[in-house]
């Protein structure tokens, strides 16, 4: 199998955590690209041209981060999708407010990217904000969810905090958020966010 990924993308970095957490890592050929390059052939893998994706040996290939990190899970040595139980409902909840963080948060960065200066919709952008502030907030009232053997709702919210990181670094999230930082501190440590910190 291959998974193709950008380096930079939060979304790939989901998947990339989530096939070390799995132990499927080692049965994975990690491909880097460029996906903004279109490179030839790509569109075929995935017909909406971002990452990650992945090249299956025994089927097409699949896309969206989250229907990768369903694959590898069901194909690990490790669970990172608990059951069904409270326990599934609480990680799924987590993956929903990390999502929402970083969709927020891309679409506050291609804004600036694209429409530059005064041109940028500040409308646009202060809604995107409020929705990473609130998505923050929820996750701070319930730290304590996050606690516990790893779920693909740790591994999300890791690397919805580290794209705040990495393009938002001017924005103090961990200032009002002490006990979602005091986490991310100690989950951060881990081989799956530590290998595939964008920044290393």
């Amino acid at each position: 199998m291959k998974l193709i990924y950008s380096g930079a993308s939060p979304y790939a970095r989901k998947a990339r955590a989530a096939a070390i957490e799995t132990g499927m890592a080692d049965k994975i050929e990690m491909l880097e690209i460029n996906p903004w390059a279109d490179p030839d052939g790509y569109r075929d893998i995935n017909p909406v041209g971002k990452v990650p994706a992945l090249v299956r040996d025994d089927g097409p290939a699949l896309y969206q981060s989250n229907v990768v990190c369903e694959f590898l899970d069901a194909h690990g040595e490790t669970k990172i999708y608990p059951d069904i139980s409270p326990a599934r409902w609480t990680a799924l909840r987590q993956l929903a407010a990390a999502d929402g963080i970083l969709d927020a948060s891309v679409l506050t960065r291609m804004e600036g990217m694209f429409h530059e200066g005064e041109s940028a919709s500040r409308k646009l952008i202060d809604r995107q904000e409020l929705s990473v502030d609130e998505a923050l907030k929820q996750l701070e009232g319930e730290a304590a969810d996050l606690e516990g053997p790893v779920t693909i709702g740790q591994i999300a919210v890791a690397c919805a905090l580290g794209y705040r990181d990495f393009r938002f670094a001017d924005k103090d999230w961990r200032g009002a958020h002490p006990k979602l930082a005091a986490w991310f501190a100690g989950f951060a440590k881990r081989a799956s966010i530590t290998e595939t910190d964008p920044e290393a």
